[in-house]
């Protein structure tokens, strides 16, 4: 475990070249929050793509103990580099130390990161406490260049989602923990100075969507006021709530504090800045957030209609005008697989269709070329742009968690965990009782060449073939490969958490985990496997297309060998 935490660290400083970091696109992470009366199973569930065109990244960090009083330093590194060039002379100058940071105990995580500083952008921890992340437009003013904490900085301590993984045990006290380091080191979204941020959070009891902003250009860390300004409200337990990149707060009752939480100055810096009045109504997403586009009214718009179609939610294309409720009661409960759909949708069925275009036809129906996504070269000689959706090529990676509070935490909690797009991509099951997983899954993606051992790649290959090749007919290829591995997933799970659970009682957490790990790392190394049989099957079928060549033999995701519940497994001397 070790080295491998150490190759994460050092990788990045044995990149050479003059990479240039890949352009961002903060505008299109999209979230699904579920409240557990609202899904099928009584689990509370969010579902998450995490866009902006990273490579993902997914690994384990081990729980740790501190002696009394320890104070740890907090580090940093300013300002995020624009280039490779620039990343490397981050690295030789090293981290800036921005303040102590008091520690006694960090929980075990799956820590969720992306691009090539791995920064946090979320996870789940041993508890079963989940937490996402969205860029959103922040009220011109708010920005302030001395904050010491954002929600995803380059180092575990100035990081708001990582302190709140390794620190918190519940979605309430995530929130309370991650506001307090607001207010007292200030907040700095190192990815978008200018940017205020939404962190979905969630456990097995509640879900929550948190909205942080800037305290202002005036404020310093010695001027004795809070250092941001934040707002926390519940997705009810009969409800399904959505963010998509801009504020979805509107008015705020801080005498329900079953719903809400909010910082002490949510009133006094509103006022103080001139953004309200006493006496006005207040309405948070107005006061401090952004209007918006069009990208993100059509994703809730297109989100809520999933959940509750007979609604009837109506979109204009004024993002002033397209204020959709905050969480809607669903015609049906959810459930994980109807989550997976959700994040891979282009908008089939309706007019925003871009497959469905004038463009696309052909004298027999369909172009096979018909693609939502791209590649972007074809759809500008085409004259079309695509909408925002909810599913997007630039996804450094998926998930689906899914929280339950009826069973032992390492087994009631887990991320469907997918590399890259959800289109195109396969979910693999991940409990929060994981302590390891495969080499190649949990490395950084190397950013200097295609590295065709390690998942990342695979899962951006396959899909970016999809794009550029015929994409109708590619689809079905990977959608016939993918399908039967997460139906076989969802159908074996009840079975793997009722030996878990008989190992739990039988032989205690840590065999439980060893069993989870097993069978997680089964699983991962199955999908990442026959992904990078698929990049082949895809480049011998439809690039080199030859007649003479033996038709290439459709991959298939082998089925996990499910450990004996039987069989005590094998730990090292710290019971791991």
């Amino acid at each position: 475990m070790e080295n491998k935490i150490m190759s994460r660290i050092l990788l990045p400083l044995l990149l050479a070249g003059t990479l240039a970091l890949a352009p961002t696109n903060a505008t299109a992470c999209s979230t699904i929050l579920v409240g557990q009366k609202a899904a099928s199973n009584g689990a509370v569930l969010m579902s998450h793509s995490c866009d902006g065109d990273v490579m993902g990244l997914i690994y384990v960090m081990p729980a740790q103990s501190y002696p009394p009083g320890t104070r740890l330093p907090m580090y940093w590194n300013v300002p995020r580099p624009k280039t490779y060039e620039e990343y490397q002379a981050n690295l030789r100058k090293g981290y800036d130390q921005v303040g102590t940071l008091p520690v006694s105990q960090t929980y075990r995580s799956l820590i969720l990161a992306g691009n090539l500083e791995s920064m946090t952008t979320g996870g789940l921890n041993e508890h079963g406490l989940n937490i996402a992340i969205e860029f959103i437009p922040m009220r011109k003013g708010l920005a302030c260049d001395r904050g010491r904490v954002g929600p995803n900085s380059n180092h575990w301590t100035t990081s708001l989602i990582a302190n709140g993984l390794l620190r918190a045990k519940t979605a309430r006290q995530a929130i309370r923990l991650i506001g307090a380091m607001v207010e007292e080191y200030g907040f700095l979204y190192y990815r978008a100075p200018s940017a205020g941020v939404a962190l979905p959070i969630a456990d097995g009891d509640e879900i929550w969507l948190m909205e942080i902003f800037g305290p202002g250009s005036e404020w310093t860390p010695d001027c004795g006021r809070p250092g941001g300004v934040w707002c926390a409200q519940r997705i009810p337990d009969g409800e399904v709530g959505c963010t998509a990149n801009r504020s979805r707060i509107g008015a705020i009752d801080l005498n329900d504090s079953d719903h809400f939480l909010a910082s002490k100055n949510i009133f006094s810096l509103a006022e103080g800045l001139g953004f309200w009045k006493s006496g006005a109504p207040f309405i948070w997403s107005d006061v401090y957030g952004g209007p918006g586009d069009r990208s993100n009214s059509l994703r809730e718009w297109r989100a809520l209609s999933l959940a509750a179609p007979s609604l009837g939610l109506k979109f204009t294309g004024n993002p002033a005008l397209d204020r959709y409720p905050f969480s809607v009661k669903p015609d049906q409960p959810l459930s994980v697989p109807k989550l997976m759909n959700v994040m891979r949708d282009g908008y089939e069925g309706t007019e925003f269709d871009l497959t469905t275009q004038a463009a696309f036809k052909v004298r027999d129906g369909q172009s096979p070329l018909a693609c939502p996504w791209g590649p972007q070269e074809l759809l500008d000689l085409l004259g079309l742009k695509p909408e925002r959706a909810i599913c997007t090529p630039t996804s450094g990676y998926v998930f689906v968690a899914e929280l339950r509070k009826d069973l032992p935490a390492p087994i009631g909690n887990l991320l469907w965990f997918a590399y890259g797009p959800a289109n195109t991509s396969c979910f693999v099951p991940l409990y929060a009782g994981v302590t390891d997983l495969p080499d190649a899954w949990d490395h950084p993606a190397n950013f200097t060449r295609i590295d065709r051992q390690q998942p990342q790649w695979n899962f951006r290959l396959v899909h970016n073939l999809s794009q550029r090749l015929q994409y109708q007919e590619a689809i079905k290829d990977i959608h016939q490969m993918i399908k039967p591995a997460e139906e076989r997933y969802l159908k074996c799970q009840a079975q793997i958490e009722q030996d878990a659970l008989r190992v739990f009682q039988e032989q205690g957490p840590k065999a439980t985990e060893a069993f989870l790990t097993t069978y997680a790392s089964d699983c991962a190394s199955n999908v990442g496997f026959a992904y990078s049989e698929l990049t082949e099957y895809l480049m011998l079928r439809y690039l080199a297309g030859e007649t003479e060549f033996a038709r290439p033999a459709l991959p298939r995701i082998a089925a996990p060998a499910v450990p004996d519940p039987e069989v005590k497994p094998r730990m090292d001397a710290n019971g791991r």
